[in-house]
């Protein structure tokens, strides 16, 4: 799938197209009513209402900025320890890579990977096993996140009592990466090229970045400040493994609030089918709005 962002195409590569989630463990105190109005807006593409699921994509973003591929997010990879979710543990044989090539961007041809912030399902690629050690994936690029997601993961790296589920991720997706020198840490403010600016969108993790897409289509492209749309229907509806529920909930809000005042398109990291959408003001809140698949 491509569309465009700003000024820049933008191609989808996706890593796991159908990944199933709980709706009241994920987005703890949803009410019936929620799950209501879902089931009529968003099934099939983001809820299985009936069985109570939520269904999100695990994907990239490769924009193309003239001269520079950048790759945002780089999802789950492969023969990575992940046995508390089984769905990601030591993946093998998947087609990430032959999708990034068939696209005609090869491995070595990405300049830059750009990781919103630091979960597993984000950094996976950032390394690849190789002859028993976890090597960059993508050879030429560089490798950059928030100065505040990689300081905060580096405490809990440090901490008796730390994330279980995501600490994993920074230990062999992004140390390695550190370690080698490739890894640049950056601000909000700071621009991936002309016309993509990255803007904080902190609650989900302390440091989480999003990035502007300035230019004919503006955009943002918002990582996990939005999971699911059925958080456009109920913004205040924080999940389970966000950090800051209240900060969450506070910076969604003001990104819808953003998107319906500037016509912005929004790029959530976990869309499924069009991948994107447009955000539509009503009586008691927004509705999400999906332009055609391609």
């Amino acid at each position: 799938m491509r569309f465009q962002a700003g000024d820049h195409l933008v191609d989808v590569v996706v890593d796991i197209d159908r990944f199933e989630l709980s709706v009241t463990t994920f987005l703890p105190g949803i009410t019936a009513d929620t799950i209501d109005f879902a089931h009529t807006l968003l099934e099939p593409d983001h809820i299985d209402a009936t069985r109570s699921r939520l269904i999100l994509a695990i994907q990239s973003f490769v924009l193309h900025a003239g001269r520079r591929t950048i790759l945002l997010d780089s999802c789950v990879g492969e023969e990575k320890e992940r046995r508390l979710i089984p769905d990601f543990h030591r993946r093998a044989r998947t087609d990430f890579l032959d999708g990034l090539a068939r696209i005609g961007v090869p491995a070595e041809s990405v300049d830059v990977v750009f990781c919103t912030h630091l979960h597993i399902d984000h950094v996976g690629w950032n390394t690849r096993l190789h002859d028993g050690r976890w090597v960059p994936t993508f050879p030429n690029a560089r490798y950059l996140t928030g100065r505040r997601e990689f300081e905060y993961w580096q405490r809990q790296d440090h901490e008796t009592n730390s994330d279980a589920v995501q600490l994993p991720g920074f230990e062999d997706s992004v140390l390695p990466i550190f370690e080698a020198g490739l890894l640049d840490l950056v601000d909000d403010g700071y621009e991936l090229a002309e016309g993509l600016t990255l803007l904080p969108l902190p609650g989900h993790t302390p440091g989480q970045l999003g990035v502007r897409a300035d230019g004919r289509a503006p955009a943002v492209f918002c990582g996990d400040a939005i999971h699911t749309p059925v958080q456009v229907l109920n913004p205040e509806l924080s999940t389970n493994g966000t950090v800051d529920m209240l900060e969450a909930a506070r910076v969604r809000r003001a990104l819808l609030e953003n998107a319906v005042d500037n016509d912005l398109l929004i790029v959530p990291a976990h869309f499924r089918g069009a991948r994107r959408m447009r955000v539509v003001r009503t009586g008691s809140g927004f509705v999400p709005h999906f332009p055609p698949k391609h």
